[in-house]
């Protein structure tokens, strides 16, 4: 099987071009700190369903998909910085966190930029239905966000709390950039939702999918250590079923999850009872639902090597160990 991103390497190449061009500044540690997040790898999945989008609906002027599909990723960029900061998170993608690397005050400060030229190269166009879309996709990140920190601790959260919180700070922004894509390739009204309805429940995958491997990845892999969202009182998918399960083993989940300081050995303990349960397995029946869910959003798709991308891509979501 091609990857996902085979037919679409140069758009993608373009895209970096425009988000080094779009970090330049007249101060130089200002465009060092957005170039350490920016080459931090990352898999530009927001881009790449932008641009699948765009030709899967028969798009031709690549030129104008580009700034914004690098818009979005500088938006995204943004968003991973104030996360470390609010997290405590020492690395991010096997690097120093920016602000552990440089100061929280440069590291907010570099993370405003970022998200100022996203924002500037999404506007670009003067369209204001890219503006709306690419917003309020801004909008619901920030919500979630702000929702995810005052349930904290909570280890009777209800799953459509959960889904509330993945919907905004993953799912949305996948979601609009398949709406951008699909709009710029002047798709139908029918395709941009159809194509939005993919990116959504590929968000919600995705998300899964990383929480599966907070519980079971390898660290040398996701570059964290394995817990992180034990260790900050983070339910998690995985978790989640865990603890609601009953039983002496749910119990010690909560028992752990719940306490305000945590040693690694307590952690080790409660990743082990999670796995013990089946949560895992179960998590990833979860994931795979909405995989389906997205692959049968393309339906009404035509047939191209670009709709094939956007199914490739569906597959990789669940069978990453990253």
């Amino acid at each position: 099987m091609a990857s996902w991103d085979a037919h679409i390497k140069d758009e993608l190449r373009l895209v970096e071009e425009e988000i080094a061009r779009s970090v330049g500044s007249s101060q130089p540690l200002l465009k060092e700190i957005a170039m350490h997040v920016i080459q931090g790898g990352g898999k530009r999945l927001r881009p790449g369903v932008a641009i699948l989008s765009f030709r899967a609906v028969g798009g031709e002027d690549i030129e104008s998909v580009i700034k914004v599909s690098a818009g979005v990723e500088l938006i995204h960029s943004a968003t991973l910085i104030h996360d470390d900061i609010n997290d405590g998170s020492d690395t991010r993608r096997g690097r120093i966190a920016a602000y552990k690397k440089y100061g929280i005050q440069k590291a907010i400060i570099t993370g405003d930029f970022l998200f100022v030229q996203g924002f500037r190269l999404g506007a670009s166009h003067n369209s204001r239905e890219i503006v709306e879309i690419v917003g309020d996709a801004c909008t619901a990140m920030a919500e979630s966000e702000i929702l995810q920190l005052n349930v904290e601790r909570d280890s009777d959260l209800p799953l459509e709390t959960y889904m509330r919180i993945i919907d905004g700070k993953t799912a949305r922004p996948i979601m609009a950039s398949a709406m951008v894509g699909a709009y710029f390739g002047k798709g139908s009204a029918g395709q941009i939702d159809a194509l939005g309805e993919y990116g959504l429940n590929i968000g919600y995958a995705f998300q899964i999918v990383d929480d599966i491997l907070d519980i079971d990845g390898q660290e040398a892999s996701i570059g964290k250590p394995l817990g992180m969202d034990i260790l900050d009182s983070k339910a998690n998918l995985p978790l989640m079923i865990a603890m609601h399960r009953g039983g002496k083993e749910s119990e010690r989940i909560r028992e752990i999850f719940n306490a305000p300081k945590k040693t690694w050995e307590e952690i080790d303990e409660a990743l082990a009872l999670v796995r013990f349960s089946g949560a895992v397995d179960e998590a990833r029946k979860n994931a795979a639902d909405f995989r389906d869910k997205a692959l049968s959003a393309l339906d009404d798709i035509p047939p191209s090597k670009y709709r094939d991308g956007l199914r490739e891509l569906a597959a990789t979501v669940l069978e990453r160990s990253s």
